[in-house]
Parts: structure tokens; sequence; C-alpha cells
């Protein structure tokens, strides 16, 4: 009997529940049967485009001084398939949108909170100043690796920022209201 050296390789990636765990060992059997290799790797999708190759370059690099590093180009055999990546994706997007909607409603509380205590330092001012924009960065960063559709949760992070501004424009014309009135001519 002659075995064929495969030209190309099938990933795999299955999540089940562990309990009852039946069917992530009746999985496993049956991926054995088929000669499935269990590596112990740390398995990760990226889309696949030219600054993501690139960047793989240096990373494979990092990894193979102590380690092992492979790379597959691969797709989703079935639509279903496919659609379970994009629904993925699109999911852990809307969890860092999430994370930053959270952080805009702190933001907005502080800046209530600061105006109740009657907290308006020119040093509050500028630390705050320093949070909006740190919020609108990270916005920019989830925003460039959105690349599915934009999402509902994008522009509900969007108005909130805007809100953020608002507020912020606000705190500021309460706290240091001749820098306000220099702020507004500029713009």
């Amino acid at each position: 009997m002659t075995i064929e050296k495969p030209s190309s390789w099938l990933l795999i990636a299955y999540n089940v529940p562990s309990e009852p765990s039946r069917l992530k060992v009746r999985l496993w059997r049956e991926l054995k049967r088929m000669g499935a290799l269990y590596p112990q790797l740390s398995i990760c999708l990226i889309p696949d485009n030219n600054d993501n190759r690139k960047r793989l370059e240096a990373i494979e690099k990092m990894a193979t001084k102590d380690g092992k590093f492979m790379n597959f180009h691969c797709k989703g055999i079935t639509e279903n398939d496919r659609q379970s990546i994009l629904h993925m994706f699109r999911a852990e997007r809307d969890k860092q949108y999430d994370e930053i909607l959270e952080e805009c409603q702190e933001f907005i509380d502080e800046i209530k909170l600061n105006l109740n205590e009657k907290k308006t330092m020119q040093e509050e001012v500028e630390e705050m100043e320093e949070v909006l924009d740190g919020l609108r960065r990270w916005l920019t960063k989830v925003q460039s690796l959105d690349w599915v559709e934009k999402s509902d949760a994008s522009i509900r992070v969007e108005k909130l920022l805007q809100k953020c501004q608002d507020q912020m424009d606000k705190f500021m014309k309460l706290s240091h209201p001749e820098k306000s009135n220099i702020r507004n001519r500029s713009n």
C-alpha cells in the first residue's frame, strides 16, 4: 500500500461545550480516525491582505526563535463556513465597540461629577481632554480593523463620542469661559 503525501491540508476549527463531554470526545475520535493531528499551537484567523502578509514575516521571525510558526492560506468550504467567520469577526468588533461605549459613558459621568463637585481646575480640563483624545484614537483603531461592514455599534459609538465632545465643551465653558470663547472662534 502506497501512502500518498497530501499536497494541501484542511484546517479544522471547532468549539463545542466541554460539558457534557460526549460531543467533544466523539468529534475528537472521528477526526483522529481521519488522521487528525492536534498540534499544540495557538490558532488565529486574520484577513489575507498584503499588509498582514508583510507584518506576518516579522511575527514569524519572532515566533521561530523559540517555537514553531505555521501559516496557512485557507477559506471556508461552504457558505455557512464563510458566514460563521464573518459573524465571529463582527462579534469581536462589536465587543470592542461595547467597551468603548462603556468608557464613553464613564467619561460623561466623570464630567458631570466634576461639574457637580465644582472640580473645574485647568488640570481637570486637560486630563479630560486627554481621555477624550484617547477614546477617539481607540475608535479609529477598532474601525481600521472593522472590514466586515459598518455596524450599528460603530454608529452608536460615534454618536456617543459626539455627546462626549458636547459635554467636554460644556465643561470647558463652565470651568474656563475665556478659553472656550477662544476655542469657539478658532473652530
